[in-house]
């Protein structure tokens, strides 16, 4: 059994450690599925899964960073893929089809910071966000949202 980083080597670029033991790897959204799709067809959906999924908004960039961590199970490091989205149409293929631990961290992404993902047939708002900042179609962690 090849060792996951074999794997994520050939969607995207290393990026290096954070944490003492999570590596990064980008890759482009448009790979996203493809990449999860031969991680759990090496090691089976029971052993693969996502601990939680970040986003970072970067206006400086124009981009929104949306980094999924990934454990496998019987193996260390944990790893992070790091998938930029344009700011303004923070859109990425969903993962939760193929990875339902997924789904909790893909809806705190779009209520939050407003990125869509498609083919989630559960995305919706709100869900973390009160009603009355979610009506006006505000993302409270977008660092242009005003109180």
């Amino acid at each position: 059994m090849r060792d996951p980083s074999e794997i994520l080597a050939k969607y995207g670029a290393e990026e290096g450690l954070i944490k003492p033991s999570t590596r990064v790897y980008q890759v482009d959204a448009s790979r996203i599925r493809e990449l999860v799709q031969e991680l759990v067809r090496e090691y089976g959906e029971n052993r693969v899964f996502v601990s939680t999924i970040v986003g970072i908004d970067r206006p400086q960039d124009g981009k929104i960073e949306v980094d999924i961590f990934i454990e496998v199970l019987g193996f260390k490091p944990a790893y992070c893929i790091k998938v930029l989205v344009p700011r303004d149409d923070p859109r990425m293929p969903s993962i939760v089809d193929i990875l339902p631990s997924a789904l909790v961290g893909e809806l705190e992404a779009h209520d939050v910071l407003g990125v869509v993902f498609e083919g989630n047939v559960y995305l919706r708002r709100p869900v973390f966000v009160p009603e009355e900042i979610a009506s006006k179609g505000a993302y409270p962690l977008r660092k242009d949202f005003k109180v």
